[in-house]
């Protein structure tokens, strides 16, 4: 009897062994093409992900959903102040290369907390002084992006994206205020997924 439950446990040894995988018979050079294929899938992916389906995209629509629901704290949460302050009014999308890029680098990281701190005052005021305006003003109103019609790399983490804004508003007072129901394509600059110019949008 106790030869057979020995027995029985080395046969259950070398089933297990079996099983085991052999790392240093494994031939991987045999592979390395499909690997290959397979990380050039994953990096295509990521990109158009960050790119298409996020990103910059996703920061623009975070912005306009913001401020559809009048939620100052979610509009903020989609702007870089410190991005905001260095592009200012020194850099132009539509005109823009290599050596402004560098620059503008330069500006961002010579941006001082005071500097960042004023420019989210005056956003988070003027953003909240916009949406109350809305609000007395009309009953129900309606901010969208409707599509985004172009995606362009500036540089590295940089792009202008250029989305169809829709806004529709009915007033509480149709003598005092109109009705408002139109789009525009508006260019937005993005840096690392944040926005740092807002456009035509007036702030």
């Amino acid at each position: 009897m106790e030869e057979e439950k020995v027995e029985q446990v080395e046969q259950a040894e070398v089933k297990n062994e079996s099983k085991k995988f052999d790392f240093k018979g494994f031939d991987y050079k045999k592979y390395l093409p499909y690997i290959g294929i397979a990380i050039a899938i994953i990096v295509v992916i990521i990109i158009l992900v960050a790119v298409l389906g996020g990103g910059p995209k996703k920061a623009v629509k975070g912005f306009i959903s913001g401020m559809n629901n009048k939620k100052v704290s979610k509009v903020v949460k989609n702007i870089d102040f410190a991005g905001m302050s260095a592009w200012g009014y020194s850099y132009d999308e539509d005109d823009f290369s290599k050596e402004d890029y560098d620059q503008f680098i330069e500006d961002y990281k010579d941006i001082d907390k005071d500097r960042i701190n004023d420019e989210e005052e005056y956003i988070k005021d003027s953003m909240e002084d916009l949406l109350d305006s809305m609000t007395d003003d009309y009953k129900s109103y309606k901010i969208k992006v409707e599509k985004f019609k172009d995606v362009e790399k500036l540089g590295k983490d940089l792009y202008a994206v250029d989305a169809k804004v829709s806004v529709e508003a009915k007033p509480k007072d149709k003598d005092e205020t109109s009705e408002i129901d139109e789009s525009e394509v508006i260019t937005f600059v993005v840096y690392k997924n944040k926005l740092i110019s807002l456009g035509d949008i007036g702030l």
